[in-house]
């Protein structure tokens, strides 16, 4: 008789997980805690109109690397999947001046010397480490743990640019590389993408897989991902149970028997994979004594492991034009009306998916990032209904009166279709302090420590999702759902290369 794999969560790295384990003939059930599976990788739709929660574009749609395989081996690309692409990353502003990422390296470097002449230098440097990037992959075969002698030699050639530029910027963050530039629209343009406190490496990094042309969107966006992989995972014979929350985790001796769902039924497995929020895991269903030492660590260090918040909101538009086409970023410093608020703005519009939209009209939407204080703020506001939907919707006016003063063909064009907040992301999937994504590692820690997918005296438990992956992300949920697996089969003594 097959084996039994219990899986807790159904975003990403649990969908991914799901098929894997049913790909090698476990018996695999997931359970969901919302009514869609997809986690943070979700959207939803108002008024006529779809909202993408996650996707602005995603690392490995490049045939030829093992996070492709991962992507086309659970659904979410494909023969029959379109992937769309841009040729900006995004266009960052600032008095009066714009400057954008090209998918056109040579472009992009050009425009930025004629926009500051006296950082050429620096800007020549910064181009040829996003050249030396575009080489660099993500490892996604197995967990390295099982990597043999002469595999992680072969591993460690083949990631010698990673390594490069790790090295190039080792000790180095964000506002290191920003204050090498003079000019401040490039400082925006860096720290735009990046935090601040984030490796200096990620810029370039990240760009230069863009501009590999490995950061497209799969057509439908987020939801629609999420539901062909459910729809994948199902036809392999996996079982599939939305609005089944978990409470518990029963625990017996050095193993997990099972899992005790909200309405008290309990269900028993051979394996528990945890694939949700491990703040939620580590208070909620299991014990804290339970959790790895460097996750212990991350969340006490709040000063060298950051984490953020996101406050955003998404407008129709009664007009047919896109003036945007694609990201924008502008200075919002002129209306902060809370410490917590960020100083910039991302604005998005979707025309690459008509679909979003009824006929000659657009959805625009507005991320804005905010200090991790922002969560005690909208937590306590959200006592009150009333009062939390009346603050939100009163931000979500002023950006888009910011918008409007922007973008003249707007105004009076605009109407909310919807806002949401950290108190989202912690309703919906029960966020640490409503954080969409995962610890960003600071100059001071080690850029080798993550914390360990196996739990310590449950010989039974694998963890996956971003939070055991920073600064987390889709790739990294979904490797670490795969190499969840993996584990599960050396456990087993089976074959792991999957």
């Amino acid at each position: 008789m097959s084996k039994k794999i219990i899986i807790i969560g159904g975003g990403l790295a649990g969908l991914t997980a799901g098929i894997y384990g049913a790909k090698a003939n476990y018996d695999v059930e997931i359970y969901e805690k919302n009514n869609i599976v997809g986690g943070e990788c979700t959207g939803w739709d108002r008024k006529g109109y779809h909202i993408d929660n996650c996707l602005h574009w995603m690392m490995g749609t490049n045939e030829g690397t093992d996070l492709y395989d991962i992507w086309k081996t659970v659904g979410a690309i494909g023969d029959n999947v379109k992937i769309l692409k841009n040729h900006k990353m995004y266009t960052s502003t600032l008095n009066g001046e714009s400057l954008s990422l090209y998918d056109d390296l040579e472009k992009t470097r050009q425009e930025m010397i004629a926009l500051s002449k006296e950082d050429e230098e620096e800007i020549n440097n910064l181009m040829e480490d996003v050249k030396t990037a575009m080489d660099v992959e993500i490892p996604a075969y197995k967990p390295m743990e099982f990597y043999g002698p002469i595999e992680l030699l072969k591993m460690i050639k083949k990631q010698k640019n990673t390594f490069k530029l790790f090295k190039k910027y080792e000790n180095q963050d964000t506002e290191d590389l920003m204050n090498k530039f003079k000019h401040p629209l490039i400082r925006c343009l860096i720290s735009d993408f990046c935090p601040k406190e984030s490796a200096a490496s990620s810029f370039p990094m990240a760009y230069g897989n863009f501009v590999a042309g490995d950061g497209g969107v799969p057509q439908g966006g987020s939801r629609a991902m999420a539901l062909r992989m459910e729809e994948k995972f199902k036809s392999l014979g996996g079982k599939s149970f939305t609005n089944r929350p978990v409470k518990k985790i029963i625990v017996e001796g050095n193993k997990a028997k099972g899992i005790v769902l909200e309405n008290d039924q309990e269900i028993y497995g051979d394996y528990i994979v945890i694939s949700c929020d491990m703040d939620y895991t580590f208070n909620v269903l299991l014990d804290k004594s339970y959790m790895d030492k460097t996750l212990k660590m991350m969340y006490e260090n709040d000063k060298d492991y950051k984490i953020y918040g996101m406050f955003q909101a998404a407008y129709g538009v009664d007009c047919p034009e896109d003036l945007l086409k694609g990201e924008i970023i502008l200075d919002c410093t002129d209306i902060k009306i809370a410490p917590w608020m960020g100083d910039r703005m991302t604005i998005k519009t979707y025309g690459y998916e008509p679909s979003f939209a009824p006929e000659n009209k657009q959805i625009l939407q507005v991320l804005l990032p905010l200090d991790v204080s922002a969560y005690d703020y909208w937590m306590k506001l959200y006592e009150n209904k009333d009062e939390y939907n009346r603050k939100k919707n009163e931000l979500a006016e002023i950006l888009m009166k910011k918008i409007e003063d922007n973008y003249e063909t707007y105004r009076e064009k605009m109407n909310i279709l919807d806002v949401w907040t950290p108190v989202t992301y912690k309703r919906y999937c029960n966020a640490y302090k409503g954080y969409n994504q995962s610890f960003v590692a600071g100059k001071n820690t080690d850029p080798k420590l993550y914390p360990s997918p196996y739990v310590e005296n449950l010989d039974n438990v694998i963890l996956c999702g971003q939070w055991i992956s920073p600064p987390g992300g889709a790739p990294g949920a979904a490797i670490t759902g795969k190499f969840a697996i993996q584990r599960i089969l050396k456990k087993d003594k089976r074959d792991v290369n999957l």
